[in-house]
């Protein structure tokens, strides 16, 4: 009897030993847990048409300030008359009022009462607010010979006033620049694009979904296009209207279309990544419309070299959109290529030599890595 239990005491350890053996070769070990999990990608939709909630604060800040600039130039371009006998005259004050939105000097009303001033708004980096207050100043003599004589001079390498062409009339400064560009292109860059860039720039340090939303919407505003671009090509203004005139070469259109729904889309999202690169897709593309331009202009002046009127705007035009390129916080070029740029146009247009246009586009080709015979 003691010998059958001890037998079977045995069976039961070598089958209690058998189990435990068979549990610990067929139970898979657990999966370490990763100590840094990479997040899952957002999943949203991505509108194709610029119509989200809550749009109006921030789109109306960039419009006005849009409105604000075409009624600057507008005003100074009402100089660019073919007859001297006929001449407008340009009052400095009522420039630099509009320019800091005081003295209600709009046409528009909702501009006068609105608290927004292109001068406030201008990047300082290079004192432009200063600058465009001396450009204003200079202006207005240019435009007459005296209050007893408002007829214009003709202007001429050292004198100021209007250059003739079958082409165009442009008021000038002593050095042939044209004022009105000065303003126009120093607003888009100092204004327009440094406020898109450096608030793109920026975006993420905006602690809510909310301040991002109305600041992303204020830097789409500064574009100048419709919510339905590129689809809808109606009504462009400025960055747009230049965007869309390089499209053909660059393909700038959709890629910064898209980019900003992206980006805006992503705020929604809480998609700080896609934010980021949308962003980045932004300034980068802007930077290159830039570029593509200035080309254009400076194939233009090589085109119209006889042509004096049409060879200082286009000058003028293409150093402009130079001189942007340093109110962009993250810009590709680099301050020594944007001096040389600069020094190929030179302080007096009228002194320019004309290699020195190709210089600069091939610089601008190297740069961005843009083919010049591809660009309108």
């Amino acid at each position: 009897m003691k010998k059958h239990i001890y037998l079977s005491a045995i069976a039961l350890v070598a089958i209690a030993s058998f189990s435990s053996c068979k549990k610990k070769t067929t139970e898979p070990e657990p999966e370490p847990t990763p100590a840094n999990p990479t997040p899952a990608t957002p999943s949203y939709t991505i509108p194709t048409t610029y119509n989200y909630t809550n749009t109006a604060a921030g789109i109306t800040t960039a419009t006005n300030c849009i409105a604000m600039l075409a009624e600057i130039t507008t005003y100074i371009r009402s100089t660019h008359t073919a007859t001297a006998a006929t001449q407008p005259t340009i009052s400095a004050q009522k420039l630099k009022d509009m320019y800091a939105n005081t003295g209600s000097q709009f046409t528009l009303t909702a501009l006068n009462s609105s608290t927004i001033s292109l001068k406030a708004k201008s990047g300082t980096a290079l004192n432009f607010p200063t600058l465009q207050d001396a450009n204003f100043d200079d202006a207005q003599p240019a435009s007459i010979t005296s209050a007893a004589n408002p007829t214009v001079s003709t202007a001429s390498n050292g004198v100021k006033g209007k250059l003739i062409s079958p082409a165009r009339a442009i008021l000038v400064d002593a050095n042939g620049f044209e004022y009105k560009e000065y303003t126009e292109k120093g607003v888009m860059g100092a204004v327009f694009y440094y406020q898109a860039t450096t608030i793109l720039a920026n975006i993420g340090s905006l602690t809510t979904t909310a301040a991002q939303e109305q600041a992303w919407d204020e830097a789409f505003g500064y574009f100048g296009v419709p919510t339905d671009f590129p689809t809808n090509l109606t009504g462009l203004k400025n960055w747009g209207s230049y965007c869309n005139s390089v499209n053909v070469a660059i393909g700038s259109n959709s890629l910064i279309m898209n980019a900003f729904l992206k980006g805006r889309a992503a705020i929604i999202n809480n998609d700080a990544t896609g934010r980021d690169e949308a962003r980045n897709a932004v300034i980068a593309n802007w930077e290159k419309v830039a570029a593509a331009k200035c080309i254009s202009y400076l194939k233009g002046a090589k085109n119209n070299l006889s042509d004096q009127a049409t060879l200082h705007h286009n000058l003028s035009e293409g150093y402009g959109f130079v001189v942007a390129f340093q109110y962009n916080p993250n810009k590709t070029i680099s301050q020594a290529d944007i001096n040389t740029l600069l020094s190929y146009f030179g302080t007096n247009l009228y002194n320019l030599q004309t290699s020195n246009l190709d210089l600069a586009i091939a610089k601008l080709e190297s740069v961005f890595g843009l083919n010049a015979s591809l660009i309108p």
